[in-house]
């Protein structure tokens, strides 16, 4: 392939290179976003020789219904119920007063704002969008209805979910005046308060939709990284316009494919009716892109970057989407975008330990005992982890609905990668539960082993997408207490890590002192073969053992007995 990318001109306007069209800025405009859709206040964040975006942005109020959603959790803060009467009954107050349609927020030219994101909903409607039917829409502009779920089932959940948003929002208003942290003019934290168990369950039942941002880029440490680093997107985008040969041919060529292939059904990646200019997003989501291959040629681009870089871009400006797409990639998922995908395979192997220890019977439908007793499955993974490597690498974008999507994204950024982890192992046994009954109701089935592997390659790729409510998967597995998977903690997972890797490398050299097998003799290849005596004398030396909490232990009846009246004493 010829790498050389022609002249990129930084005047603003679209120039031709190498049959592609390419757009970048002098500067690092940034773009509408969640946060500010909701307050009109676009034009206070695009750079002045860009047009304001027409786009309308969605409610974040969609329809809230008289439905009521007390304890949908069981809520533990008991120093926060103090006025949950009051609280509920304001809530009701604003469910009753909000706007039932369309779910829109006024565009700057309109002037309109609200005090709050939660309470906001426009009588207006953009004149571009006008022909558009916006109640299709939720509260971040992706489309409700899809294969997977219909529209009505989207209404019944969203009726009780809705009231649920707000419970919760007065929650965190609560805690951020307790903490002595106001809220800015805009409605949106400044700070949020110090790590604690609290805060951790707040993040875990969700953070206000229109605060994720600020959330997001305060737990992952953001600004210090943006700090350490001030002016550098600015110049990486300089860089690469003044010189184009900055990118490497197959970077853009696969950015520009990939760039209106990012959230085709959601509302601000679209082209406006009756206009042809491209859209905003993509124009920054191109930026974003550019300047991380430039950035990490280590990396370059990775396909499913475009969804990590667009669904920042729904929350975040420009340059903090930049830094949050770094510190994805070096510290919540370190080596999974390299290009040799060793970190992807290291977190499938670590994944497939997890399931071996807290799956055993799905463990037993995945691999052969062979391949169990000597580790080959670290290094030849099962075919499941070709559905579940892209779970990781977009971080279930896509792979779950998007309420479900940024719920995950809440805890990935405030507890880390295990929460992935923790997350891959309920679907795949919801999956294993599904396909399971699936055959008990066909007792008749007598399945090959292959049609056995299609039929739960079909759970896993589509069980996961009617997950729309968030509390299916926080319900039943984090906020279980004496659930086995809350001992999963990121220090197992990191240990996890080291130990796959560890064992990955040692079969690679293994294999390089055996030399090539297309120049061997037979008899070389012989010895060099993958035979279970191979692998279980040379890899087969360490065994990996998960540690585990006294709670999770399975002691003795009595002895459990025995601790409960001492403590009682």
């Amino acid at each position: 392939m010829d790498n050389s990318v022609g002249t990129v001109r930084a005047n603003g306007k679209h120039s031709k290179t190498d049959g592609r069209m390419v757009y970048l800025s002098t500067k690092s405009p940034s773009v509408p976003n969640l946060n500010e859709a909701y307050h009109g206040r676009f034009g206070r964040r695009i750079s002045p020789e860009r047009p304001q975006s027409q786009l309308s942005p969605l409610s974040i109020a969609e329809d809230p219904t008289n439905a009521s959603l007390i304890d949908l959790y069981g809520d533990d803060d008991d120093d926060d119920d103090e006025n949950e009467n009051e609280n509920e009954s304001q809530s009701a107050e604003v469910v009753q007063n909000s706007h039932k349609s369309p779910e829109i927020e006024s565009t700057p030219a309109f002037s309109r704002s609200v005090s709050t994101g939660i309470q906001g909903s426009s009588e207006y409607l953009s004149r571009d969008h006008a022909t558009k039917d916006l109640s299709q829409y939720d509260r971040y502009g992706f489309k409700k209805q899809n294969a997977h779920i219909t529209q009505e089932q989207y209404h019944e959940w969203w009726e009780e979910y809705s009231r649920y948003c707000i419970r919760r929002k007065r929650k965190w208003q609560d805690l951020l005046a307790k903490s002595g942290l106001a809220i800015s003019n805009n409605d949106v934290p400044d700070r949020f308060p110090p790590r604690s168990e609290k805060l951790k369950r707040y993040v875990r039942k969700g953070i206000p939709a229109e605060w994720r941002g600020q959330a997001w880029w305060q737990f992952a440490r953001g600004q210090e990284k943006l700090n350490k680093n001030k002016g550098v997107y600015d110049k990486l985008l300089a860089g690469i316009n003044a010189r184009s040969d900055k990118v490497s041919g197959r970077d853009l060529e696969v950015i520009e494919r990939d760039l209106h292939r990012t959230f085709p059904e959601n509302i601000h990646f679209q082209k406006q009716p009756n206009n042809n200019e491209e859209p905003l997003m993509i124009q920054s989501l191109r930026r974003v892109l550019l300047a991380f291959s430039d950035y990490n040629p280590k990396i370059g681009y990775c396909q499913s970057m475009n969804f990590l870089a667009g669904l920042l871009l729904l929350f975040l400006d420009e340059e903090r989407t930049f830094w949050m797409l770094v510190i994805i990639t070096s510290r919540y998922l370190p080596g999974v975008h390299n290009i040799n995908l060793e970190g992807v395979n290291i977190d499938q192997g670590v994944l497939m330990l997890c399931v071996k220890e807290y799956l055993p019977d799905f463990w037993q439908r995945i691999v052969t005992k062979d391949q169990s007793r000597n580790n080959e499955f670290l290094y030849r993974l099962p075919p499941v982890t070709l559905c579940t490597a892209g779970w990781f690498m977009s971080c279930f974008v896509g792979v779950v609905p998007i309420e479900t999507t940024l719920r995950i994204w809440d805890c990935l950024f405030y507890e880390e990668s295990h929460v992935l982890f923790k997350t891959s192992l309920f679907i795949l046994k919801i999956c294993d539960q599904e396909v399971t009954a699936a055959r008990r109701m066909a007792r008749n089935k007598n399945l090959s082993k292959d049609d056995s592997d299609i039929e739960m390659f079909q759970a896993i790729q589509t069980v996961p997408k009617k997950l729309v409510d968030p509390q299916i998967i926080f319900e039943r597995v984090i906020f279980k207490r004496r659930n086995s998977l809350n001992d999963l903690s990121q220090d197992e997972i990191d240990r996890c890590r080291r130990y796959v890797s560890a064992q990955r490398l040692k079969f690679k050299n293994y294999a390089d002192i055996m030399g090539d097998r297309s120049t061997a003799n037979e008899n070389t290849k012989r010895d060099i073969s993958m035979g279970s005596d191979f692998v279980e004398n040379a890899l087969s030396s360490e065994v990996y053992g998960f540690r585990r909490s006294l709670t999770a232990a399975h002691w003795n009846n009595s002895i459990k007995e025995r601790v409960r009246q001492i403590r009682r004493k």
